[in-house]
């Protein structure tokens, strides 16, 4: 079978992740040395290993973060701007409200699955020093499969005529696997790629680090 790469136009599917291209992740610069010691966690993950009491930790879950959080271990929690509570009200399906949204999201380690929609989060992030992250998809998706889900929209993002998201809309990555997206182009490739379980930031999973100044050049970090 020809092999195929995430890149948003081949289709994206095998049993055992083989054909899978790389995954992005786009940190904080200020957050790798925790991420190469501790692997990449999940906010909600993140919130209970630096001790955040209740109810302060129900508030950053299930609010909308306008601005970056400081965790008092110094990992810095990005900020949800692209999806304002109004907004994403009315994009959402089942009952939700924000909070079950924001509070969900908190739940996952996030991965782009295409280099161009890392690079859009990356300019969003302005000035900010940042480090892509890429993975063996392959990798990551045969060891922590039981633990992937996959998106076929920008979940973090309720702005300019955002798409419906509901208890259906992040699908375990073996149901799609068997049945596809529940509804639209059933095999069309993902938008997000997501675990619920933090994932380490070391061979083989980790391939490279690139470091990228606020002024957009990139420059390679040594191997690990």
């Amino acid at each position: 079978m020809k092999a195929e790469h995430i890149d948003g136009r081949k289709p994206w599917r095998s049993e055992r992740g083989q054909h899978v291209g790389p995954l992005f992740h786009l940190a904080d610069a200020d957050n790798v040395p925790s991420i190469l010691r501790r692997g990449l966690m999940s906010t909600e993950e993140l919130l209970r290993s630096a001790g955040l009491p209740e109810p302060q930790r129900s508030s950053v879950l299930r609010g909308h973060r306008t601005e970056n959080v400081r965790l008092p271990d110094g990992v810095l929690v990005r900020d949800q701007r692209p999806m304002p509570p109004g907004a994403l009200a009315r994009a959402l399906d089942d009952g939700l409200e924000p909070a079950d949204w924001y509070a969900l999201l908190n739940s996952f380690v996030f991965f782009w699955p295409d280099s161009e929609r890392m690079e859009r989060q990356r300019r969003a992030c302005g000035d900010r020093p940042q480090v892509v992250l890429t993975f063996d998809g392959g990798a990551l998706l045969n060891r922590f499969g039981h633990y992937a889900f996959v998106s076929p929209i920008n979940s973090g993002n309720a702005r300019r005529k955002a798409a419906r998201r509901g208890l259906t809309t992040l699908r375990p990555y073996k149901d799609w696997l068997r049945e596809g997206w529940l509804t639209g182009q059933r095999s069309r490739p993902p938008a997000e790629v997501l675990f619920r379980c933090a994932i380490p930031a070391k061979a083989p999973y980790l391939l490279r680090r690139t470091a990228i100044g606020g002024d957009g050049l990139e420059q390679m970090v040594p191997s690990l």
